[in-house]
């Protein structure tokens, strides 16, 4: 019998195996799927939409040539079309199972712009005459195909996904025949073993003589069991059944309904995305850096523009003239692109677009700053607006993923403690007035060292100058005021506060001095007339929410430059 089972087991297993092995290379699926096109109309950029690249699953890999130059940039397909605006372009569209991939013209104006440095890119190539790029496609990835954004784009283009085969059933298949022929074998050792030890000779034992049986013949009649005692009998054997039947009916009905299984919410679906990735941001951060570096070194601000704009091309460029009236200046930290440890993307699909990220440079000495960008239009790069640096001890409160991103705030939106704009006045007025002011309460001051030390040098100057009157007034220096929300529905302000001195003396005898830098920009130890001292401080500040009772504004980083000096 246990040879009988181990050969079942045997051919069971080779079913398996064959079965198993015939998956994997006479049923094997093709290797890719393959779609070309030619463009006969050829224009200065080509569109591959999300909807083509998801034609088949699988990341697709773009070829394209036919130009001298092949440029071939990924990026969200709506961030494309942006960039595209209404110039004339090629765009790819899936036809039937006869034309497949196909590209219609889109007429518009000519494009006067190239697409190559871009900050939309997620990722990008540029070769000479083909150039190749895997394509992933998720979260609405597109491709936009160009030579220089002027000449004729590629006309020739490839798409190719490659098909991985799915052998799980092959790999259970084999696994399977597998384990049953190593059971085959040991039900065939089994039985050996048992065949070996059961074969010696045996002596038959003589069976006694059995005496004969008496057998009492049945009195029951065979007939049918009729009248009443029938009835019960089958109402006996009708009850078990009757009782099965409703136990499973009862059994049927207590079975729990099935609940609906959760679905993302409308809002979430609809959220609008993150305007960079992690390695947008890192490219962006790297060119933010090398042109700072640029400009640092040759104390050059036109250097700076095509990446440093506002508050931090001003305090910059006031400081590299110091740096070339006196080799005594030193140099201002310099802004650094990693390690980048914090960042924050807008969640959105409007310009202008704003970033905020933490980088830290090398060294014990040097605090992480807070690098705050902007990008205007979908044609223009990302530039830096400000640079602060991070008071000791600050503490970023929680945000969104940076996969995420977080909702902008306007700079007048009434659902803070503080209209992100107003911040320079109020926080000027608690610092001129302490605790007289009407906003000191809405600030949090206990361990502001900006706060504890600008408003004490300002009462040692009142007292210092008795020849002189001194005023102090603080204010917003520039209307930009970029602002992202924060998981408490607060929200992570960078703002612009200028503060001005004017020193005017009292009587016509008496003369203002200046002294270090202010001293180096005015050119001379001071004025009879009076001086006015301007300096830029960039804020950035944590505003709760106006729920928030228990919350005040908390400044988390200041980063502060001498702007002019005039004399009065």
């Amino acid at each position: 019998m246990r040879f009988l089972i181990a050969a079942a087991l045997f051919v069971i297993s080779v079913f398996m195996l064959v079965f198993g092995l015939a998956q994997r290379t006479i049923w094997a699926p093709p290797e890719a799927h393959v779609a070309e096109v030619s463009i006969e109309n050829p224009s200065s950029l080509v569109v591959v939409p999300n909807s083509v690249l998801t034609s088949y699953p699988g990341t697709p890999v773009i070829e394209a040539m036919g130009s001298e130059t092949v440029f071939i940039a990924t990026g969200r397909q709506s961030d494309i079309e942006a960039w595209i605006g209404a110039v004339s372009h090629n765009q790819l569209a899936v036809g039937d199972a006869k034309t497949g991939v196909q590209a219609e013209f889109v007429i518009g104006s000519e494009n006067v712009g190239t697409p190559v440095g871009s900050d939309l890119w997620r990722d990008f190539t540029n070769d000479e005459i083909d150039a190749t790029l895997p394509v992933p496609t998720a979260d609405e990835n597109a491709v936009l195909l160009a030579s220089d954004g002027v000449t004729p784009a590629p006309n020739r283009i490839r798409l190719v996904w490659s098909i991985i085969p799915d052998f799980t059933s092959s790999n259970i298949l084999l696994i399977g025949g597998g384990m049953v022929l190593l059971a085959a074998f040991i039900m065939n050792l089994i039985a050996y073993q048992t065949m070996r030890r059961n074969r010696g000779p045996r002596r038959r034992t003589p069976t006694p003589p059995k005496p004969p049986r008496y057998r009492a013949k049945k009195t029951k009649g065979n007939a049918p069991v009729k009248g009443r005692r029938s009835a019960r009998r089958r109402a006996f054997i009708a009850a078990p059944a009757t009782l099965s039947v409703l136990s499973l009916l009862t059994g049927c009905q207590l079975l729990p309904a099935a609940e609906p299984s959760p679905s993302p919410s409308a809002s979430a679906s609809d959220a609008p995305p993150a305007v960079v990735t992690e390695p947008q941001l890192k490219r962006i951060l790297a060119d933010v850096a090398a042109a700072a570096l640029s400009g640092d070194d040759a104390k050059d601000a036109k250097l700076l523009k095509s990446r440093i704009v506002g508050p931090a091309l001003a305090i910059r460029t006031t400081h590299y003239k110091l740096q070339k009236k006196s080799e005594t200046v030193a140099a201002m930290p310099a802004i650094v692109d990693s390690p980048l440890s914090f960042s924050l993307p807008a969640a959105s699909t409007a310009w202008p677009r704003v970033v905020m990220a933490v980088t830290d440079a090398p060294g014990d000495e040097a605090l992480p700053q807070m690098l705050v960008l902007q990008q205007d239009t979908p044609r223009s790069k990302y530039r830096l607006w400000y640079n602060i640096r991070l008071m000791p001890g600050a503490e970023i409160p929680g945000v969104a993923g940076s996969d995420i991103g977080a909702i902008p705030v306007e700079s007048d939106s009434l659902f803070l403690k503080l209209e992100p704009k107003a911040l320079p006045a109020a926080y000027g007025d608690a610092i001129n007035k302490g605790q007289a002011s009407l906003s000191f309460s809405l600030f949090d001051t206990a361990e502001d060292e900006f706060f504890i030390q600008v408003s004490a040098s300002q009462k040692k100057q009142i007292e210092t100058l008795t020849e002189a009157k001194i005023t102090f007034t603080h204010k917003l220096g520039n209307p930009n005021v970029p602002a992202l929300s924060t998981s408490d529905s607060g929200a992570l302000v960078a703002v612009y506060m200028t503060d001005t001195y004017k020193i005017k003396p009292k009587s016509a005898g008496s003369a203002v001095a200046v002294s270090g830098q202010e001293k180096l920009l005015l050119g001379t130890d001071g004025s009879t007339t009076g001086v006015t001292s301007v300096y830029g401080n960039m804020l950035l500040f944590y505003v709760p929410a106006l729920s928030e009772a228990d919350k005040k504004a908390r400044l988390l980083g200041v980063t502060q430059g001498l702007l002019s000096v005039k004399v009065l």
